[in-house]
Formats: C-alpha cells, sequence, structure tokens
C-alpha cells in the first residue's frame, strides 16, 4: 500500500467512524468488511491455528462496537484496532493460564541489516510463494505479528509499536530478529538446489 493509498484509506475510515457516531449502523458494517479479514489474520498471527479465532474475532468486533466512541484518532483506526485486537488476544491466553512471552517488551535494541532487503524481496516472487508461506508460519507468533503488521499492513515502526503497545526500538529488533529466523529457514540445504531463494 503506497502513501496514497493509507491515506485513502485513513480519510475512508475516519467518515466512518464519524457517520457511525452520527447514528447511521451501516457505517460499522463498513468498517467491519475493512477489517474482518486483517484482524482474523493477524489473531492467526499471535495466537497461531487457533480453533477460537472465530469467536475471538467476534469479541474484538464486539470490543471495537462499544469504544468506537472512545477512539480519539491520535493513531489511524486499523493500528487502533489492532491494539484493541491484541488486547482481546492477551486476556484470551491469560484466562487460559497461558500468557506467554508473546506480548513482553525484551528484545535487543539493533538495527534491521541491509541484508533484511533481500528477504523481503521474496515475499514479492509469486513462484516461491508457498515455500515463503511455510517459512513464515514456522516462525513465533512473535515474529508473524511484526511481520503481517510490517510487511502485509505497511504500518510504520511507530504504529506498530502503538499497536503492539511496545517501544519503536523494539519494533526494530524484532524485525530484524524475524527477518534473520525466517532467512535461515529460507537458505537453501548444503547440497540444496541452486533456484533456492536468495537470501
Amino acid at each position: 500500500m503506497d502513501l496514497r493509498d493509507k491515506k485513502e484509506l485513513t480519510l475512508l475510515e475516519n467518515n466512518l467512524v464519524s457517520r457511525f457516531l452520527g447514528g447511521e449502523a451501516d457505517a460499522f458494517a463498513r468498517l467491519v468488511d475493512l477489517y474482518k479479514d486483517k484482524i482474523h489474520q493477524f489473531i492467526l498471527c499471535l495466537l497461531g491455528p487457533d480453533r477460537e479465532s472465530e469467536d475471538i474475532a467476534q469479541e474484538v468486533f464486539i470490543q471495537i462496537y462499544k469504544s468506537l466512541g472512545g477512539f480519539r484518532r491520535e493513531s489511524a483506526f486499523g493500528t487502533w484496532a489492532y491494539a484493541l485486537t491484541r488486547n482481546v488476544c492477551r486476556r484470551r491466553l491469560r484466562d487460559r493460564g497461558r500468557e506467554s512471552g508473546l506480548f513482553a517488551e525484551k528484545d535487543e535494541d539493533r538495527e534491521p541489516p541491509d541484508r533484511a532487503l533481500s528477504v523481503e524481496k521474496t515475499f514479492e516472487r509469486e513462484e516461491d510463494g508457498q515455500r515463503v508461506r511455510a517459512a513464515i508460519d514456522g516462525l513465533s507468533p512473535l515474529h508473524r505479528s511484526v511481520l503481517f503488521l510490517s510487511c502485509w499492513e505497511r504500518l510504520s515502526y511507530e504504529e506498530i509499536a502503538a499497536a503492539l503497545d511496545i517501544p519503536v526500538g523494539t519494533v526494530r529488533s524484532r524485525i530484524h530478529n524475524a527477518m534473520a529466523a525466517l532467512a535461515k529457514k529460507l537458505k537453501p540445504a548444503p547440497g540444496g538446489n541452486e533456484n533456492e531463494l536468495p537470501v
């Protein structure tokens, strides 16, 4: 998504929020249509293949519906919705007694190396999509979530930090670590095919 598309999306979201708060119920339905797949994918990134992911997504949209009056537009609607999704997932894990290090802040504060750019380019290679998807699915939820927000949703480091409630430096290190883990998974095996993905 380029900058122009992002600005247009923000304008559309703000318009829909205003219309909903003004009493137009259809506007909320449009927001749900815009975000239902994205929210579901984000839940899968955070929790993995959870049998309750549809129920959790429904809970997220109920929370969005109830909380939209408090949305102050200090961030984009999507950033706010991802933060709310994170909180619902966190509460679910806590209720199950399974809260993990997924939401912890500890990570080394390192800049991603240039090498990560070559890994990011592999996302654009359609013929290698299945292999990349399998490699991403093999990453930890922590790494899948930052890659989803960064590579697919094109959120800035600041927006990811707001969505995950972590410092910007932690976002940088998590993206670095996710790219390094992905590069390792995509690295050809010794004596492997020379047509393997470059890293």
